[in-house]
């Protein structure tokens, strides 16, 4: 049986777009996952300029609150399993991290990383937020 969701940075980010914060309540991300979300929104900022300071510093009180009702993960005393598996399937330790964590939480990994999706079902249940909403909205 299935205890709930495990979301990466990509899904994380996209909640927030779409004005979906709550799906991510009671759920679970991996300790690098905040990180990477501060990285990203900079990205927007610095890099892309598709958003204003204001506005991804206003996102970043948002992650905080959210995150406050979040179970975070950690892959401490899973690195060889991590790194055997990221060699096995040719991806990155932190995203077979993503893999291994929803493996031994019994969880069903949320991602829009296409190669990460196709790579990670064939290990665990894997589904996008969109389709993850769309689930929730007809129940």
């Amino acid at each position: 049986m299935l205890l709930g969701y495990l979301f990466d940075a990509s899904s994380f980010i996209k909640a927030l777009k779409l004005g979906k914060p709550e799906v991510l309540i009671d759920n679970f991300i991996q300790w690098l996952t905040i990180y990477e979300v501060v990285n990203a929104l900079w990205r927007e900022v610095y890099l892309l300029k598709f958003a204003s300071t204001e506005k991804v510093l206003q996102l970043v009180d948002i992650v905080t609150d959210v995150v406050k009702y979040m179970k975070i993960l950690s892959i401490s005393n899973i690195e060889k399993e991590v790194l055997k598996i990221s060699i096995e399937l040719g991806l990155t330790a932190y995203d077979t991290s993503y893999i291994v964590l929803a493996q031994k939480h019994r969880l069903t990994l949320v991602t829009e990383d296409k190669k990460l999706m196709n790579k990670a079902q064939k290990h665990i249940n894997v589904t996008s937020l969109d389709t993850l909403l769309n689930h929730h909205q007809s129940n």
